[in-house]
């Protein structure tokens, strides 16, 4: 693949993919373990190496609508979850 002769990688690395999305690849980790970006759709695993990011897909989510509520319940003071 090709984007004005330049080669446009499909799969990225952690460090990659967060240089994509400009932020670390500690946020990056973060928002996979809270469930952001979800393994098989966003990421793929293979024995022996680390994650590998799927290029369209973040820029998909990147561009996308981010008013999806998050997968956890924000929590009051106390320990009590809101909207309960």
């Amino acid at each position: 693949m090709s984007k004005e002769g330049l080669a446009v990688v499909e799969y990225l690395t952690t460090t990659e993919a967060a240089e994509l999305l400009r932020v670390k690849p500690k946020t990056l980790k973060n928002m996979k373990a809270r469930g952001v970006f979800s393994e098989g759709v966003h990421f793929f695993r293979r024995q022996g190496l680390g994650p590998r990011w799927k290029r369209d897909a973040l820029v998909e989510w990147l561009e996308g609508d981010h008013q999806v509520a998050e997968r956890f319940p924000l929590a009051e003071p106390g320990g009590r979850n809101l909207g309960q």
